[in-house]
């Protein structure tokens, strides 16, 4: 029975060891001797039998000492308490980590079993290390380290391909004492920061496989490095096989690790490896595009918070997320804070111009808007702005919108500023007839689209060819001045007059609500533009009296005419009865008033 226990446990994975603690005179612990080892304990440990069997482990076998002595420290409670304990290990000299269980068999003697857990938890070092620090710098040295101990390599270097595949440069080497690389440099050999053109030869070695092995160095570098160095190099270093494993996404090539083991040793975990080299290519390229595009965030937010135009950004309940100093100067704002506290779909101040409206069917239609608005923020400031509305989307489902603001205020005043160059007569500063299908229709559309009422009245000096014809045309001049500037003296902000002629004027009153409005303003108009006209004679240096008098016919939109056209027939019809009758009178909805 004895000989099947041992020969399960000279089979078992669990390495198993059977020792028996050595005591100074004073009876503590100093030391164990070995007893008895399996197969498995040889493979773990790379310990052979032969050479530990009744060797004391710090006096004989150990080469760390005062690691060892941990060791000690800890079996000495299992020997002389005779407690079981359990703990996990790191080793130093074999670079494991164990799952170690310990218990007292007999007095003074005491098993231990071993499992080795270095895989397992390099592989959940690794995972952590990705998950912490993705999208972040990368530690080629941390990854390359990563790479020779899952590997079991002695040394491990890490290349990193340019964007065109056509060169690589050698990033990381891990494995290398301070001594080997003082003997490199006598060689003159410097690996890191050193880039290699693409080797052809190499490239068709390697094309077929993700992780390729070589016998030897040399049958990997081929004539890259002159033979007799690779030569000296295999020999110092004992270098045994070479393993080129290839680090990809998507099938490109983003680097590769050249592993070189010890004369002797072998490729290990190789699955494990090629799912390190799948989760490292994932890595590489998630974090290379992570810093781009953090890079290319900050660039954006450096290029919008000094643009020369506003930028907002709200989520889909209208809440600010960001505005940049333009924004802030266009609305008068004195903090981003305060700025924040607006919302732009339930303030009064952009409800009342359209801009929540144009905002909310942005964001709930999925589309880009362009408008022009005159805007007064909640800070008092007045001007006019173009915004440009786009949304803003997440995995195609909108999540907000990004809001330019461009400040149109100058270009507004500099339209404004040509327009009255454009449209106004040059001699009464009344409009023009080109107001008539410009400004005057924008006014008749907003009437139908609000559904108003507006009246249009056409205004004729009586006899003004005698003025002319008596006085002088300059008479006649100062007359059509006098006449234009008492009419805008009673007109609101939208009324209008207009030249229309010689000695003819048509008065657009906006909104009148009421036609009865209508006739009691066209009176007060009659009564201030009839009498008498005091001209200067700068000639004759003396001033005179003219007896003015105007005919006025009027009428009403919607009532008598949609279009300019027919509501100018209309008040020049009802006009032309007037002068039939008499001049001197204004005529509204064609009943005859005297203007006295």
């Amino acid at each position: 029975m004895n000989e099947i226990y041992r020969k399960a446990i000279q089979n078992i994975e669990c390495a198993f060891a059977y020792h028996e603690a050595v005591f100074d005179d004073n009876n503590k612990m100093i030391d164990y001797v070995f007893l008895e080892v399996n197969q498995s304990f040889e493979n773990l440990t790379g310990l052979k039998k032969e050479e530990i069997i009744n060797k004391r482990f710090i006096r004989d076998v150990a080469q760390d000492k005062d690691h060892a002595q941990k060791w000690i420290d800890i079996y000495e409670k299992v020997v002389q308490e005779g407690n079981t304990i359990e703990f996990e290990e790191y080793s130093k000299e074999l670079r494991r980590y164990y799952s170690i269980k310990a218990y007292s068999s007999e007095k003074n003697r005491f098993v231990t079993l071993f499992m080795n857990q270095t895989y397992e938890k390099k592989m959940q070092k690794i995972a952590m290390y990705f998950m912490e620090n993705i999208g972040n710098h990368i530690d080629y040295d941390k990854i390359t380290e990563f790479a020779r101990d899952l590997s079991g390599a002695e040394y491990a270097a890490f290349n990193l391909f340019d964007k065109d595949g056509q060169s690589f440069k050698t990033i990381s080497i891990c494995g290398i004492s301070n001594n080997i690389k003082k003997g490199l440099d006598i060689l003159g050999i410097d690996l890191v920061g050193k880039k290699w053109a693409l080797d052809p030869i190499r490239e068709d070695k390697i094309e077929d496989s993700d992780i390729t092995q070589f016998g030897a160095l040399s049958d990997l570098v081929g004539d890259v490095i002159p033979e007799l160095t690779i030569t000296h190099l295999e020999k110092t270093f004992r270098i045994g096989k070479a393993v080129v494993a290839k680090i990809k996404k998507d099938d490109r090539i983003l680097g590769d690790f050249i592993l070189l083991f010890k004369e002797g040793d072998k490729f290990k975990n190789r699955d494990l490896f090629r799912l390190y080299l799948s989760q490292l290519g994932l890595y590489i390229q998630k974090t290379r595009l992570e810093k781009s595009l953090k890079t290319s965030e900050r660039r954006f937010y450096t290029l919008a918070e000094y643009a020369p135009i506003g930028f907002v950004s709200c989520n889909i309940e209208g809440e600010i997320t960001y505005a940049n100093k333009k924004l802030l100067e266009v609305m008068d704002s004195p903090s981003y804070e305060a700025t924040k506290k607006i919302n732009l779909l339930k303030s009064p101040n952009f409800k009342v111009n359209n801009f929540s409206d144009k905002l909310k069917e942005c964001m709930d239609k999925d589309r880009v808007i362009t408008y022009e608005v005159a805007y007064k923020s909640i800070w008092g400031k007045h001007n006019w702005v173009r915004v440009h509305f786009t949304p803003n989307k997440e995995n195609d489902l909108v999540i907000g919108a990004n809001i330019v603001v461009d400040d149109i205020s100058d270009k507004k005043r500099r339209e404004d500023d040509l327009k009255e160059k454009v449209y106004r007569d040059s001699l009464t500063r009344a409009y023009n007839r080109y107001a008539l299908e410009t400004i005057l229709l924008d006014r008749l559309n907003e009437t139908k689209d609000k559904q108003l009422i507006s009246c249009v009245a056409v205004v004729d000096i009586d006899d003004f060819k005698n003025i002319n014809d008596s006085y002088g045309h300059k008479a006649g001049d100062s007359v059509l001045k006098y006449l234009a500037t008492r009419v805008k003296q009673e007109l609101r902000e939208h009324d209008l007059i207009v030249r229309i002629g010689g000695d003819e004027f048509l008065i657009y009153l906006h909104d009148i609500r009421d036609e009865k409005n209508a006739s009691q303003f066209i009176k007060r108009i009659s009564r201030k533009i009839s009498g008498k006209y005091r001209l200067e004679d700068d000639i004759n240096d003396t001033s005179y009296s003219l007896d003015v008098s105007c005919s006025i016919g009027v009428c009403f939109f919607p009532k008598h005419g949609q279009t300019v056209e027919t509501l100018m027939a209309k008040a020049d019809e009802v006009l032309y009865k007037v002068k039939k009758s008499g001049k001197a009178n204004y005529c509204v909805k064609l009943e005859y008033y005297n203007h006295i």
